[in-house]
């Protein structure tokens, strides 16, 4: 008698179904960064990911928890995609210890670009202050200012960044970066160059280090 191995069907779909989640996912972020939360409807995204609308809500109780969900998946890819740069500081022989500080804005840009959906979901709700904001606030925004100080700090301490106010530091840092990623069609089309290029890109941190560098 053939032996049946009934645990590969079982496998298969379970991949597939996570699959589909992944892609209901991706495509709400993309629409609530686009559209807000009032904007945007489970039908529109069912359309985006190719999927029945009976299908966004069998995996997602309510756009709420859609929205949720959503947020949760795009600060996943942006951990996975940033280095964990607290756990790896520079030890005192280090020839170039302004490179952690180089890498870690290169990697931020580069993210940003290829997933500009977090920062527009941030903008998204701060533009109008509610429940959803302190829901972003409560479970993301706490612990990324206090990660974020907490990198400046170290920088400081091993003498990459001036001694400032940290916190205003890491605004300042944050928004010459993010601001390049917002801007970036106007100046491909003012500038004639794609801000997104590795040249363009190492260009601006360059910038911004000299401009640090100096401030010390």
């Amino acid at each position: 008698m053939r032996t049946v191995d009934r645990k590969a069907p079982a496998t298969t779909t379970e991949d597939d179904a996570l699959s589909r989640r992944s892609r209901i996912l991706a495509a709400a972020a993309d629409i609530f960064a686009q559209q807000g939360f009032d904007g945007t409807s489970l039908g529109t995204v069912a359309n985006a990911a190719k999927v029945k609308k009976s299908l966004v809500q069998y995996h997602f109780k309510s756009k709420e928890n859609l929205w949720q969900e959503s947020i949760h998946w795009v600060w996943k890819q942006r951990d996975h995609a940033l280095p964990k740069y607290l756990l790896k500081l520079p030890s005192a022989d280090t020839t170039d210890n302004s490179q952690m500080v180089r890498d870690l804005c290169r990697q931020i840009l580069t993210f940003t670009f290829d997933q500009p959906q977090w920062v527009k979901l941030m903008f998204q709700e701060a533009s109008k202050p509610g429940p959803r904001l302190d829901w972003m606030v409560d479970t993301f925004f706490k612990k990324d200012f206090s990660d974020g100080k907490a990198m400046i700090e170290v920088a400081q301490q091993q003498g990459l960044l001036p001694h400032v106010n940290a916190m205003d530091l890491l605004h300042i840092l944050s928004g010459a970066l993010i601001y390049l990623v917002n801007v970036a069609p106007i100046s491909e089309r003012v500038l004639g160059e794609k801000p997104n290029s590795t040249q363009y890109i190492d260009r601006h941190i360059n910038t911004l280090m000299h401009l640090l560098q100096n401030a010390k």
